[in-house]
């Protein structure tokens, strides 16, 4: 059976794939970014989330509220005048997606949108245009959203 060409594997060693993939989506974006992030403190990434909404770009970013280090990149993304909220986890759970959409494109794999998961750990990330799971995860994200409160 062929490969899927609107779909393929990144990684992040050796090289930088996700990175490279997650800066390019990042500026190529002109009508969505939505991302839900476990651990969101690279500040490439939070540049360019910035970047993206002061164009114009529809940016939305859902982080997990047990992680410390996320507090710093809520207040930075806040400040810059970008919609981000804490999801609702249940005591004892995790948000842990590490999903983003562009556009009409999802990245979504193991990285966390840090350093290390972008730079040092060995990651894998799926790249997709299938409209079937950019219409899925868009309508969980809008479901994720609004049972997010705007704090």
């Amino acid at each position: 059976m062929p490969a899927d060409p609107s779909s393929r594997v990144v990684q992040t060693a050796p090289g930088e794939e996700i990175r490279q993939r997650l800066a390019a989506a990042l500026r190529s974006a002109r009508v969505r970014v939505w991302a839900e992030v476990y651990t969101l403190t690279d500040p490439d990434l939070l540049l360019a989330l910035a970047s993206a909404h002061q164009r114009g770009v529809d940016v939305k970013v859902l982080l997990d509220p047990g992680q410390p280090y996320n507090r710093h990149s809520f207040d930075g993304l806040r400040s810059a005048g970008v919609p981000v909220r804490w999801y609702p986890v249940p005591p004892g759970t995790l948000l842990h997606a590490k999903i983003g959409l562009f556009d009409s494109q999802l990245l979504l794999g193991s990285a966390n949108w840090t350093y290390s998961g972008l730079d040092v750990n060995h990651e894998l990330d799926l790249e997709t245009q299938d409209p079937q799971a950019v219409a899925a995860y868009g309508s969980r994200f809008s479901l994720d959203w609004a049972r997010s409160p705007a704090s």
